[in-house]
């Protein structure tokens, strides 16, 4: 049974872990969403989508018994996989050219070393990348957590009490293109996951969406109080707000935030292009240059133009895992109907006879 929870809890962890990079931590996505001063009861509804597709990626994982994102692809999309699969690449591309753009941009609060940082940390996420899935769950299990604390500290401190939340229009089309945007990334991951159990797929769905949805009613509570919404990364001068001590434990955090996320693209960019290269170095060397080239068009120009795009094709992207389930789950049921008839008819013979 505490095998079967910390199980979930891993999982739940890689699902936060993927989310929170640094567009998330550093509240650059949801002033891209949601607007400088954004409403803070569209976490709610945020978090209720996250558990939907969660639950429904882990699921298509656990039906389709794939450990690659291109073979889950072609089960899924069969004979279109490859414009799933373009789609994917262009996906992980992006954001792990984001990621990278976004390390560097972080650095340049000290000292502008860029491409140094970016090159650096692509190395390190290609050495864990090269070890397989079970590096990429062990690395969130480990930085996630930290992670949600300090960001919920930071956010929770900068907020002006007693606060009143703003009564912004909530604006339905911006929630499903942003959780569209940020689960896509996810889904690519998740769908590779297939040892959990129905109940844990719930749980670790249920837990990584509280979790989102907190974190983000923190985020959008402290840009309601403080005019960050103009910065590259709009919380770090949130935490400046609350002194400098705040402000150099919110670097590293998001600093955490952006190789988690980085780490998943990275893994599932390398899934893709290992079927290209016969060496595995070779492989990661490729897609470290790829996400360098995308990261040089800067970390503000990457989230702010491609993230919407992405959000916008990921909702087909996501629509056409929903029709798989259904209809492999109808398939299922008309095999087993017609099993059951013909044991009946089998039986139904003997007696005759």
């Amino acid at each position: 049974m505490f095998k079967s929870f910390l199980r979930a809890m891993s999982v739940a962890m890689l699902i936060v872990g993927t989310v929170i990079g640094a567009g998330f931590a550093s509240g650059k996505e949801v002033v891209t969403f949601f607007g400088a001063v954004p409403n803070v009861f569209t976490a709610l509804i945020t978090g209720v989508l996250v558990f939907g597709c969660s639950v429904l990626f882990l699921f298509v994982g656990r039906r389709v018994q794939k450990t690659d994102i291109g073979e889950v692809n072609g089960a899924v999309f069969g004979k279109l996989r490859p414009l799933a699969d373009i789609f994917m690449l262009f996906n992980s591309m992006t954001v792990l050219g984001a990621m990278l753009a976004g390390s560097d941009s972080l650095a340049a609060e000290f000292l502008d070393i860029r491409p140094l940082t970016s090159i650096v940390l692509g190395l390190l996420c290609a050495v864990i990348a090269v070890k397989g899935m079970s590096g990429v769950i062990k690395a969130n299990a480990v930085l996630v957590p930290i992670m949600i604390i300090t960001l919920c500290v930071c956010s929770i401190s900068a907020i002006e009490f007693p606060f009143r939340p703003q009564s912004g229009s909530i604006d339905a089309y911006s929630i499903v293109l942003y959780v569209s945007m940020n689960m896509i990334l996810g889904g690519s991951v998740l769908t590779t996951v297939h040892k959990l159990s129905p109940r844990e797929i719930l749980l670790a769905a249920a837990v990584a969406a509280l979790v989102i949805a907190a974190l983000l009613m923190c985020i959008m509570g402290a840009l309601q109080s403080c005019s960050a919404a103009h910065a590259d990364m709009p919380m770090l001068l949130v935490a400046l707000k609350n002194g400098r001590v705040m402000y150099f434990i919110c670097l590293p955090v998001i600093a955490a935030s952006i190789f988690t996320t980085m780490l998943s693209a990275f893994k599932s960019v390398y899934d893709y292009v290992l079927g290209f290269f016969k060496h595995k170095i070779l492989a990661a060397g490729a897609v470290l240059v790829g996400g360098l080239t995308v990261g040089a068009f800067g970390f503000s120009n990457v989230v702010g133009t491609l993230y919407p795009i992405i959000g916008g094709v990921g909702l087909l992207y996501i629509a056409c895992n929903c029709w798989f389930l259904i209809r492999t789950r109808v398939k299922r049921k008309v095999k087993t109907k017609a099993k059951k008839i013909k044991s009946a008819v089998k039986r139904q013979r003997r007696k005759a006879v």
